[in-house]
C-alpha cells in the first residue's frame, strides 16, 4: 500500500509549455482529418500510416527557457548508440540523479532540477534519446529508450536516483526489470502501459478500431506479442523494490489520473504525492514537486 503526502494543492504562473496550445491543438485537428479521411478508403494503410507517425516523436522546441544550462555543464559528453550520437550532460559532483524524459521531450525539461539537486549535494545527468532533443535519429521506441537509459547509467557509474516523466517511466521501469540498479525512483504522470498509450492515442486521433487494430498488430510483429506484459507497470511492479513517489495531478490531460494511481496501487514501496492545477507538463518545473523529491532523497552520504 502506498503512503500519502499531504502536500497543499499548487497553482502559480508556470512558464510556457513545451509548443502553443493553439498550434498543437491545430495539429492534432489537422491530422485526426487527414487520417479519417485516408480510413475511409483504405483502413490497412491508414493504420500503416498511425504506426509510422507512433515512431517518430516530435522534437521539443528549441531553444527551451533552460537552454543556456547546457553551456554550463560540467560534463558534456557525447554517447554512441547504434548509429545515433546521444548528448549527455551533467552538473555537480556527489551520487548521480538521473532525469529522463517523456516521448516527445528532451533531457533539459529537468532543468529546473539542476541548482536545487547541485546545491543539495548531487550530480544531475540528463540526456537526449535517440530522435529526442539534440540527439540523432528520427525514430525510436520505448525499448529502445529503456536500452539508452541503462547504456547513459553505466556510463556515468552507479546511479542513486532516478526522475522519471511520463512514458519515460515506463523505459526506466523495462531498465530496472533488465538489470538497472538504482536506490529511489520517482514518477512525474506516468501511464499505466503502453496499452494504455495506445488507447489514448486512438482517442486523441479519433482512430476507428479497424485501424488502430492495424497499428497494434504491427506493434506486436515489430516488438512481439509480449510487448504489453514487458511495457505494463502493474506488471513490471515486483522489480520496483526501492523507495519511491508518483506524483499525480489532477488536471492531467494527457495521462490519466486514475491511470496513475492504478501504478501507485501496485507498487508498494513508492508514496504518492497529489497537486492540482499543473497538468502534464508543468509538473517539471514545480517547486512543490522538486523540493518533495529532495526531501525524499535527502542529503547524500559521501562515500571514500
Amino acid at each position: 500500500m502506498t503512503s500519502q503526502l499531504n502536500a497543499h494543492f499548487e497553482n502559480f504562473p508556470p512558464p510556457s509549455p513545451p509548443a502553443p496550445r493553439a498550434a498543437r491543438n491545430a495539429g492534432l485537428a489537422a491530422t485526426r482529418l487527414a487520417l479519417q479521411l485516408y480510413a475511409r478508403v483504405s483502413p490497412e494503410k491508414a493504420g500503416r500510416m498511425v504506426h509510422h507517425m507512433a515512431l517518430k516523436p516530435s522534437r521539443l522546441p528549441m531553444p527551451s527557457r533552460y537552454e543556456y544550462l547546457l553551456d554550463t555543464a560540467d560534463s558534456h559528453t557525447q554517447l554512441h548508440h547504434g548509429s545515433n550520437t546521444l548528448p549527455v550532460y551533467s552538473w555537480g559532483e556527489g551520487p548521480v540523479v538521473l532525469g529522463v524524459h517523456g516521448w516527445a521531450g528532451a533531457g533539459i525539461q529537468y532543468g529546473a532540477w539542476v541548482e536545487p539537486l547541485v546545491q543539495a549535494g548531487y550530480r544531475v545527468v540528463l540526456f537526449d534519446a535517440p530522435a529526442h532533443g539534440r540527439a540523432q535519429g528520427d525514430s525510436t521506441n520505448l525499448f529502445e529508450m529503456a536500452d539508452v537509459t541503462a547504456k547513459v547509467a553505466n556510463s556515468v557509474g552507479r546511479v542513486h536516483g532516478v526522475v522519471a516523466h511520463s512514458m519515460g517511466c515506463l523505459a526506466v521501469a523495462r531498465a530496472i526489470a533488465d538489470g538497472l540498479q538504482v536506490s529511489y525512483l520517482a514518477m512525474l504522470a506516468p501511464p499505466v502501459s503502453l496499452a494504455a498509450v495506445m488507447d489514448n492515442l486512438g482517442r486523441q486521433l479519433g482512430l476507428t478500431p479497424s485501424v488502430l487494430a492495424v497499428h497494434l498488430q504491427l506493434m506486436e510483429e515489430r516488438f512481439g506479442k509480449t510487448l504489453w506484459d514487458r511495457l505494463d507497470l502493474q506488471t513490471l511492479s515486483p522489480s520496483l523494490t526501492h523507495r519511491g513517489l508518483i506524483v499525480i495531478d489532477n488536471d492531467d490531460g494527457s495521462v490519466s489520473p486514475e491511470d496513475s494511481e492504478r501504478v501507485a496501487n501496485s507498487w508498494e514501496q513508492a508514496a504518492v504525492l497529489r497537486t492540482e492545477g499543473l497538468g502534464h507538463h508543468r509538473l517539471l518545473w514545480s517547486p512543490m514537486v522538486i523540493e518533495t523529491v529532495l526531501r525524499d532523497l535527502g542529503r547524500p552520504v559521501h562515500t571514500v
